[in-house]
């Protein structure tokens, strides 16, 4: 409901303008959500202290997300399934659930697959299903070369991403969802998120000494990857941010979604990963371009865009600098790669020994070696050519293809802005962390559906006739 309804409903209708003031302050909304999110703070404690517990969290959520899915429930809930296990993919590696590696991506494929096949929409689309078949001819040649286990463990690592990015695509093409159900959508991606910003903060408070470095740090990261920590709770600060731009929430609702940003963009900046905090900022410029083209809204969201960059500005970095020693101010004005250069370097160079079908899932580490850089894929797109050779780059091309679809289907203002951010972290993320998470391919497949302006119930309830309309209906009808 509209915050500013009453405004628009007539003055001579007293009662119906009450009864709709009544209903368009939604204490209820805001609380349950506020409620929501605090209760991952002891949740996320103790999944720290028991990976039993995140054990049986990973696992119960998997079965709720089945049970949507299998009773063919709205899907808004489905939806907003997916995005908790998105959220909590990272969650889970933290506290030790002993899941699989990939439990998460496995999770949506599974949800989604189930969602598909009990709606009837067997049928994909087509370029999101002939974007996946282009990376399985290069799966012939390690087949041959690799032993079977970890020829296994290379595919389920390196196309689980994008296998979940199709099925995701998949699912969502053509749903449409308001503006209310994606913000319920997006608050379920953001609860575990919390939980994630809890065990970092908890760390970082309880530490006896923390040493700042040009480095990313693991004790600000809740003692887990920098990378993963710091893209997840960016992600949650996007979303926050995206919330909080909704010229119809309430105050309550912006002032929840401004704080969770700081605190979620905070903690994402302490881990000195400067990936996540860059991917979440570089959508929510993106999203801004589209939003800040509507009149209606210009001036406020210009004024809190100039607030929000005076309190960073002026109090936060200063304080961040205080907390680091000035580490902070030099880690993040620091323009060095950190090797991927080196790790773009290697993969261009196994494609250019492997044109057509690439090296394989996985088998392009080796020649990372070579430019001293013993790990895997940074950058999914130089991993696409590495690894799948020309028909890696015909998947990249139709990603892009997906991408320019998405945004020219959506909707102007809100629609636009949101599915231009959601496309552009997908693409910055895989940018830097390739498909580690299950959240670029979730995020990406979320921009396929339709973001639809809510109907105003004001505006369809007609007026209340005058004493002069009722005489003219009178007068013609004994005509």
């Amino acid at each position: 409901m509209n915050p500013t309804l009453s405004r628009q409903i007539p003055a001579h209708n007293k009662r119906f303008s009450v009864l709709e003031r009544i209903r368009a302050w939604h204490p209820s909304k805001t609380l349950g959500m506020l409620l929501f999110f605090i209760a991952h703070v002891p949740l996320a404690l103790l999944m720290m202290k028991s990976p039993m517990v995140s054990t049986a969290h990973a696992l119960a959520t998997l079965l709720v997300g089945l049970w949507y899915a299998g009773a063919n429930a709205k899907p808004e809930y489905i939806a907003g399934m997916a995005a908790y296990v998105t959220g909590a993919e990272t969650l889970w590696r933290m506290t030790r659930a002993t899941v699989f590696w990939e439990f998460g991506k496995y999770a949506l494929i599974a949800i989604f697959l189930v969602a598909i096949v009990r709606s009837g929409r067997l049928r994909g689309p087509m370029w999101t299903l002939l974007y996946f078949l282009l990376l399985l001819p290069s799966l012939v040649l390690p087949m041959t070369n690799v032993d079977f286990g970890e020829f296994r463990n290379q595919v389920s690592f390196n196309l689980s991403g994008p296998l979940t990015l199709a099925i995701s695509v998949w699912f969502f093409t053509g749903l449409e969802f308001s503006q209310a159900q994606i913000q319920r959508i997006y608050a379920a991606l953001i609860g575990p998120t919390i939980g994630v910003a809890t065990i970092a903060i908890f760390d970082t408070l309880s530490a006896n000494r923390i040493l700042f470095t040009n480095n990313s740090n693991f004790t600000t990261s809740g003692g887990f990857g920098p990378n993963q920590v710091s893209a997840a709770l960016g992600l949650g600060a996007l979303l926050a941010f995206l919330l909080s731009l909704d010229p119809r929430a309430t105050r309550g609702f912006k002032l929840l979604m401004r704080v969770l940003l700081f605190i979620l963009a905070i903690q994402s900046a302490l881990t000195f990963s400067r990936g996540g905090l860059y991917a979440a900022g570089g959508a929510a410029i993106i999203a801004v371009f589209f939003v800040i083209r509507l009149p209606q809204t210009r001036f406020k969201i210009v004024g809190g865009i100039v607030v929000l960059m005076l309190v960073t500005n002026l109090v936060l970095i200063p304080q961040l600098d205080d907390f680091t020693n000035g580490a902070f101010t030099r880690r993040f004005t620091n323009t060095k790669l950190t090797g991927r250069d080196k790790l773009i370097r290697a993969d261009l160079q196994a494609w250019s020994e492997n044109p057509l079908f690439g090296v394989g899932p996985g088998q392009a580490k080796a020649y990372r070696q070579d430019f001293r850089a013993d790990t895997s894929a940074h950058t999914e797109f130089s991993r696409l050519v590495a690894e799948h050779g020309v028909f890696g780059l015909v998947a990249m091309l139709l990603l892009l293809l997906m991408a320019l679809q998405h945004l020219k289907r959506a909707n102007p203002g809100p629609g636009k802005a949101s599915t231009a951010a959601m496309i552009s972290w997908s693409f910055f993320y895989m940018m830097t962390a390739a498909m580690r998470l299950a959240a670029p391919s979730f995020v990406f497949g979320l921009a396929a559906a339709n973001l639809i302006a809510e109907v105003n119930p004001a505006a369809e309830t007609p007026p209340q006739p005058t004493y002069e309309m009722m005489r003219n209906r009178v007068i013609n009808g004994m005509r």
